[in-house]
């Protein structure tokens, strides 16, 4: 966990906190006797931190961009793909603690795992350190993401942001997503999401998270419009 705290820039007052945050619940639940409990918790709390952080930061380097603009930036920032490649920057695949079944798949490079762990960290972050310690961190791990910004490839690959525009302009409505499938074990889950207007069904998407299959749904229902 030292060569964690050197990456981040920042000492654990209380490590059990950091330990508990690389806790997934696999291994948690076949450790009981000596897990000081799964970092579920800890993921909630570092994931409305790190949104907060990325929100006031983008407000204060783009004073003249629209609030859709910031929601649609802020969005391409805070997903999994970008924080699972950070989280493998600051070695979390290696110090990520899971249970047999999780290794045996390969849970420590699956990107839900290690983008949910990452902000496990953050949130471990915050009760340790409060939030200026967690901002100086984040800001870190995304300065140069945060001075490299392009609206328009942002908003590129944020399909459900332009599928409710193109919804909204036509027919004044927002359209749902509705998990109609979720299968595998709690190490390998795979989700189908239907997008629909109404009752009306624009199409379905498949993925590992939920989020996934909801941007892949948007995507395949932006091609038949």
């Amino acid at each position: 966990m030292m060569t964690l705290e050197r990456k981040l820039g920042y000492r654990f007052i209380n490590r059990n906190l950091l330990n508990r945050a690389l806790t997934h619940k696999s291994y948690h639940n076949e450790n009981r006797e000596k897990s000081l409990g799964n970092n579920e918790r800890m993921e909630f709390l570092g994931d409305s931190v790190l949104g907060l952080v990325v929100s006031d930061q983008l407000m204060r380097n783009m004073p003249d961009v629209s609030e859709g603009d910031l929601s649609r930036i802020r969005a391409s920032l805070v997903n999994e793909t970008l924080l699972a490649d950070l989280a493998i920057q600051l070695e979390l695949n290696l110090e990520l603690k899971l249970g047999k079944g999780e290794k045996r798949t390969g849970g420590s490079e699956k990107p839900r795992l290690l983008a949910s762990c990452l902000e496990a960290v953050f949130g471990a972050l915050y009760i340790d350190g409060g939030y200026e310690s967690t901002r100086q961190v984040i800001c870190q791990l995304f300065d140069d993401k945060l001075e490299s910004v392009d609206v328009d490839t942002q908003y590129k690959h944020d399909f459900k942001t332009r599928l409710q525009e193109r919804i909204q302009e036509y027919y004044k409505e927002t359209p749902s997503y509705d998990v109609i499938e979720e299968s595998g074990p709690d190490h390998s889950k795979h989700f189908i999401v239907e997008v629909k207007i109404n009752d009306r069904s624009l199409g379905q998407g498949a993925g590992t998270s939920k989020k996934q299959a909801a941007q892949e749904a948007a995507r395949l229902a932006l091609e038949g419009l």
